[in-house]
């Protein structure tokens, strides 16, 4: 068993404390199913919230909502191997499967439909830590990617709308506090910010001492997220193309980098569930630059049920495949 530099140690725990029926056990129980429960009411919301009349007699292509769908479950597979990378390089070792992993990412990915973004974290981090990961990097794990998501997502989606004409169509003003959040992003995520912001926190909440975050780690979760910031992009994008079949390949650049900016809009609104109402809004001003306006407010509403479905589809996914995965207990010896 080797430890972490917080004093953690990397496998296992104190089996007596969480021996069946122990009281520490009970209340991780609890605590369980408080949030689960929490998720199936924040997401039940969510769903009751549609207004499902403004999709009846809306004529779909399938072919694009299943390509669409197939590189929206590709982002976020991407979003699990960020985190193991990130995890194996802050030198965390015996990490479960990546079919584990990604039960674990599925689960706690639901958690954002619960408002704030306590509820996401803190999932991603217990969850995890029951398969032995130490606490301290699971939280400085979690900490770097959703840090490299945003400032990654942000800047190539700024990039992609800079490069097009319309992008003066856009509010300066909103415009302006992404990409000053995607500046301040990079500068928190550089080595020498991260690793002081992560020390403060742990001494305030006296957790001992965080695992260091090098420049590998930050290059490779960027660079990771750079590529899901396209992909991502693109998913939604074809899934435009399910309701509006003449968007021509000229608006490609523009809609990729459009709902790229809206998402990131979304995670930087961190009391609503999963950035409702922000990230719907700003979809809705920059597809109103190439859509007039019923269409514009179809294709945001079809997004979030879509969106929505998405969620669903990969924890099922990852939950069958974890399930799957799991080795066939030994046979029990035949009596004499």
């Amino acid at each position: 068993m080797s430890a972490d530099a917080g004093g953690e140690p990397e496998m296992g725990g104190d089996p007596a404390s969480m021996a069946a029926g122990s009281p520490r056990r009970r209340s991780v129980t609890v605590l369980k199913g408080v949030f689960y429960a929490a998720i199936v009411v924040a997401f039940g919301w969510f769903v009751w919230a549609i207004d499902w009349t403004d999709l009846e007699g809306v004529s779909l292509g399938w072919g694009w909502i299943a390509a669409a769908t197939a590189l929206a479950l590709a982002f976020r597979y991407l979003g699990v191997v960020v985190w193991a990378v990130v995890l194996s390089r802050l030198g965390a070792r015996q990490l479960p499967s990546l079919r584990v992993l990604a039960d674990i990412y599925a689960r706690a990915w639901l958690a954002r439909y619960i408002p704030g973004t306590v509820p996401w974290i803190a999932g991603k981090i217990y969850l995890a830590a029951e398969q032995g990961i130490s606490k301290s990097r699971l939280a400085v794990s979690t900490l770097v990617e959703a840090a490299a998501q945003v400032v990654a997502v942000g800047t190539v989606s700024l990039a992609l709308l800079a490069l097009d004409p319309r992008i003066g169509e856009v509010s300066p003003a909103l415009r302006l506090i992404v990409a000053l959040c995607a500046i301040a992003g990079f500068v928190a995520m550089t080595p020498p910010v991260f690793n002081r912001l992560l020390a403060l926190g742990f001494r305030m909440l006296r957790r001992g001492t965080p695992s260091p975050v090098g420049w590998p780690v930050v290059r490779d979760s960027l660079a990771l997220y750079g590529g899901g910031a396209l992909l991502s992009g693109l998913a939604y994008a074809l899934l435009m193309r399910s309701v509006v079949p003449d968007v021509g390949v000229a608006d490609l650049m523009f809609l990729v980098g459009a709902f790229g900016f809206a998402g990131v809009v979304g995670i930087l609104t961190p009391l609503v569930p999963s950035g409702l109402g922000t990230r719907d809004a700003t979809q809705l001003v920059l597809l109103l630059i190439v859509l007039p306006a019923p269409t514009a407010a179809l294709v945001v509403l079809l997004s979030r049920v879509w969106s929505a479905a998405v969620d669903l589809l990969f924890w099922g996914i990852a939950t069958l495949a974890a399930w799957a995965g799991r080795p066939t207990p030994p046979a029990a010896a035949p009596r004499p």
